[in-house]
C-alpha cells in the first residue's frame, strides 16, 4: 500500500500494527522506548508541561520532573497502542476491575449509572474490560465529525477515526457526538453505563462552572455530570487508572455518589479531591497537564 506524504504515520501505519502482534509485555514495551524518538518532536507541549508540574509541585527535583516526563509520554504512546490491542488480545491479559461490584449491582437493581474520572491513565481501557463482565459502555466524544473541524495533521485525524471506530466496537454502547443535543444520552442510560469524563467541555457545561480546590490553588470545572446525572436520577461512579508496568493497568472504582447527597459544588469538589489525590501518587500519568492553565480559576 501507498501512502501520501501527508497521510503517513510511522507510527500509526506501521509501528503500533506490527507491535500489537506481538505479546502484550514486548509491545507495549517497544511502544514506551520510541517514546523518546516522537517525544523531541513536541518540545514546546514538553515545555508547558514541565512548566506546569513545577508549578503544582514546586519542591520536585529535576530528577522527579524528568521522571515524570517519562512516565507521561510512555503513557501517550502505549495508550495509542491499545487501540490495537483491544482487537488482539483477550482483555483480562491487560486490564483488571476493583471495586467495579458497586456499578454491576446498581445497573442489576436498574439505576442509572455515569461514569466519570478525570483523564488520568489510559482509562478508555476500563470501557472494554467492563464489557467483557456484559456491560456496555457508551460516551460523548470530541471526534466523529465527518470534518476534520479542529485541523488535525491528516494522519492524526484518520487514525481517530479509526481509534473511535475500535473504541466503539470494544464498548458496544452509544458513542454521541459534542454540541449534540442530549435526548440521545438519557435513553443511552437506560441501557448502557455512560462515561461523562467531567473536564470536557459537552453542552450542560456551559450553564456554569464552579471553583474547586486542586494542587496548589484552584481550578474551574463544569458541573455538568452533576446536572444531568440529577435529572436522569442516575448515580455517579468516579474510576481512575493505574499503571502496573508492561502494559496492563487496572481501573479502581471509588464509591458510587449521588448527586441527591450534595449540591454541585461539593460533589465537583469531591471529584477533584479524588483526581488529585492520584495525581500526587502518579504525576505523570495525568492527561490534562497541557490545559492546567485554561482549568484554574480566573
Amino acid at each position: 500500500m501507498r501512502w501520501r506524504a501527508d497521510d503517513f504515520s510511522l507510527r500509526y501505519n506501521l509501528l503500533f500494527p506490527a507491535y500489537a502482534q506481538l505479546p502484550p509485555r514486548l509491545g507495549y514495551a517497544l511502544a514506551g522506548q520510541h517514546a523518546g524518538l516522537f517525544r523531541r518532536k513536541r518540545a514546546e507541549e514538553e515545555a508547558v508541561i514541565r512548566t506546569q508540574m513545577q508549578g503544582a509541585f514546586p519542591a520536585a527535583t529535576e530528577v522527579q520532573l524528568a521522571g515524570w516526563l517519562n512516565d507521561y509520554y510512555r503513557m501517550v504512546e502505549q495508550e495509542a497502542l491499545d487501540t490495537w490491542y483491544l482487537q488482539h488480545q483477550p482483555i483480562q491479559n491487560l486490564v483488571d476491575l476493583q471495586g467495579f461490584e458497586a456499578v454491576a449491582q446498581a445497573r442489576r437493581q436498574g439505576k442509572r449509572v455515569l461514569l466519570t474520572g478525570g483523564h488520568f491513565g489510559r482509562f478508555w481501557m476500563a470501557g472494554a474490560a467492563m464489557r467483557a463482565q456484559g456491560f456496555t459502555t457508551g460516551t460523548i466524544t470530541r471526534d466523529g465529525g465527518t470534518t476534520n473541524q479542529h485541523g488535525l495533521h491528516p494522519a492524526e485525524y484518520r487514525y481517530r477515526l479509526f481509534k473511535l471506530q475500535r473504541l466503539q466496537q470494544a464498548l458496544g454502547g452509544a458513542f454521541l457526538v459534542e454540541g449534540d443535543e442530549l435526548r440521545p444520552l438519557y435513553r443511552a442510560l437506560n441501557d448502557h453505563l455512560i462515561a461523562l469524563i467531567f473536564d470536557v467541555p459537552y453542552i450542560e457545561a456551559h450553564k456554569g462552572r464552579v471553583t474547586v480546590n486542586f494542587i496548589s490553588g484552584t481550578i474551574d470545572l463544569p458541573a455538568g455530570i452533576y446536572r444531568i446525572a440529577k435529572k436522569t436520577k442516575a448515580v455517579i461512579a468516579p474510576f481512575f487508572m493505574r499503571d502496573w508496568g508492561e502494559g496492563r493497568v487496572v481501573a479502581e472504582f471509588s464509591a458510587l455518589l449521588d448527586p441527591n447527597d450534595y449540591n454541585e459544588a461539593t460533589l465537583m469538589g469531591l471529584l477533584a479531591q479524588q483526581l488529585e489525590q492520584r495525581i500526587r501518587e502518579s504525576p505523570g500519568h495525568w492527561w490534562l497537564w497541557p490545559a492546567l492553565p485554561l482549568l484554574r480559576s480566573k
